[in-house]
């Protein structure tokens, strides 16, 4: 090798070893960037020639030294794991998010909850029955009834509004999956161009997988590697983005249920985890479960109360059954708050077999004749040595209340069960509404203390027992109150639940994540270490050109 071979073999050291020491620069410059992976000069020795010459040989001991490639440190397979571990994270993160909110909204147990105001409503009723003719009582038990009602309103509201502000994160969440699948794609087309035209791709495939990684993370999606190191992003066997070309989803809540769809073909984009699939679940299945929970307490109450509070019916006793002595029954009813009608029906013997039909035909013929036609229906049950149950209920939408007409006992006697006012009148709700949304006072009673039934028909308006019955419900054990601490018990279980598999897949996450950073992760003090390495390297191969340059130097001018 002639000396001026032996500078050649300088100058790629020095070429060499200067790749080396900015890698290592560009390493620690990067350290905290997100998503940069480290990389590294692969060096290589340029040997003698590979063919040899017919009539000369090679004489040399190497060319130098050349960089190979530039490794990036970068383990694809933890890339693919991480990805599912990310989506399977994001999912559950939203999940207990969702039931930490709706906890939130209950707020039980609480001095102010709805299960303190149950308690309320249950203590005025109680008041009422101590003290029936007492205005104060029956106004403080309205004013506990419209609070009570007015909480659930509230908490249906909210979950509701709940659900629509989950519908529009997911909105957020749509069109943040197009633009980053399209931001894949883009970088895809990138690194095959470059690849092919054998230019750096290294920070190109940070970029891509850092992308990647996020779609996997909000859609749920899985990676696939390919050629010219192109990634896929596939969602449940269809490719959000594929090579460089990238798939629109777009969000329908046209239907009941709400669900993605490909823009290309509206065909089903199948979601089930990711942030996506998490705000998915919340807007399809929990937060409704939780209204229909809600809704099931609020009628629950409704119908509770209702039951005895507005009810018109009565119970004749065997004993009693037999009434032919008695003369005409008669009874007052109004429709919708309409004029009282008499109600007029021959006492007769009902204690034989088919009687409760007969009552039951006689009582619908006088009560159509006085209200019209199927706007009530009466029902008559038991008879023949049992006692007869006797019904009388509005149709559809209709209200319909009942009095005792002048001094006839035919109210009493046939629906003496019926609660009733300090003003003798029954069949007043107590509730209305479909839902806990609409559950409100009814008409009857709001702002008329004295339409609260605190006693019955047979016993006079101011007995109590019936202020009494409704208050001891509270201890049913298929009462609104079981029902509510049912909801808030399922409650706190489904939120602990949420928060201990968010916890258990985020510490998952972390362990995998550290990983992954053990081996793509930037160390300064492996940086530092690399450039002293590099930079004595350099400093050797600036001397051998040195001593090269003396030698020919040596040889040129002074021999």
């Amino acid at each position: 090798m002639s000396n001026f071979s032996s500078l050649r073999l300088a100058l790629t050291a020095l070429e060499a070893q200067r790749r080396g020491l900015e890698l290592a620069a560009q390493n620690a410059a990067n350290v905290n960037t997100e998503g940069y992976s480290r990389q590294r000069v692969d060096l290589e020795s340029i040997g003698a020639p590979a063919v040899p010459a017919l009539w000369s040989r090679y004489t040399g001991d190497g060319g130098g030294v050349r960089v190979a490639d530039v490794t990036r440190f970068r383990d694809q397979f933890l890339e693919i794991r991480a990805a599912l571990e990310h989506g399977a994270n994001a999912s559950l993160d939203a999940k207990r998010a969702s039931m930490e909110r709706i906890q939130q909204l209950f707020d039980e147990p609480s001095d102010s909850g709805i299960q303190q105001q149950l308690s309320d409503l249950w203590a005025g009723f109680d008041d009422v029955a101590n003290h029936p003719s007492d205005t104060a009582s029956r106004t403080q038990l309205l004013e506990r009834a419209a609070t009570l009602a007015a909480s659930f309103n509230t908490a249906g509201d909210q979950l509701s509004q709940m659900r629509t502000d989950t519908i529009g994160e997911l909105g957020a969440t749509n069109a943040e999956i197009n633009a980053t699948s399209a931001q894949v794609a883009r970088l895809n087309k990138a690194i095959k161009a470059n690849t092919i035209a054998d230019l750096p791709v290294n920070d190109l495939k940070d970029q891509r997988d850092l992308a990647a990684n996020k779609l996997a993370e909000l859609s749920g999606a899985t990676l696939h590697t390919t050629e010219f190191g192109q990634v896929n992003v596939v969602l449940n066997g269809t490719a959000l983005a594929q090579e460089d070309h990238s798939a629109d989803i777009l969000l329908d809540t046209s239907g009941s249920t709400v669900v993605f769809r490909f823009t290309r073909d509206n065909s089903l984009a199948d979601v089930r985890s990711g942030k996506a699939g998490g705000q998915l679940e919340a807007v399809n299945v929990t937060i409704p479960s939780y209204i229909t929970s809600l809704d099931a307490v609020a009628t629950s109450l409704r119908d509770q109360v209702n039951t005895l509070h507005g009810a018109i019916a009565g119970s004749l006793a065997a004993s009693a059954t037999d009434q032919s002595a008695t003369g005409n029954l008669q009874f007052d009813l109004s429709l919708d708050g309409g004029a009282f009608a008499t109600t007029t029906i021959a006492g007769a013997d009902w204690s034989g077999a088919g009687a409760a039909a007969t009552l039951q035909t006689a009582l619908q013929a006088s009560v159509d004749a006085a209200i019209g036609v199927g706007n009530a229906t009466v029902n008559v049950t038991g008879g023949a040595g049992n006692p007869l149950a006797v019904t009388v209920a509005p149709t559809g939408t209709h209200t319909l209340h009942a009095r005792t007409t002048g001094v006839n006992a035919g109210f009493s006697r046939l629906f003496g069960e019926t609660a009733v006012g300090t003003d003798g009148v029954g069949g007043r709700m107590l509730f209305t509404g479909a839902n806990a949304r609409t559950l409100t006072l009814s008409n009857d009673v709001a702002g008329n203390p004295d339409a609260v039934a605190a006693g019955v028909a047979a016993g006079g308006p101011v007995d109590g027992s019936r202020a009494l019955t409704i208050a001891e419900t509270a201890q049913s054990r298929s009462g609104t109150d079981a029902t509510y601490r049912q909801l808030i018990a399922r409650l706190g279980a489904d939120t602990r639940t949420a928060q201990r598999r968010s916890s258990i897949q985020d510490n998952a996450t972390t362990s995998l994540d550290s990983a992954r950073s053990a081996g793509s992760a930037v160390n300064l003090d492996e940086e530092m270490t690399s450039m002293v390495e590099y930079q004595h390297a350099y400093e050797a191969a600036a001397r051998l050109m040195a001593a090269i340059d003396s030698m020919l130097d040596t040889l040129i001018n002074k021999t």
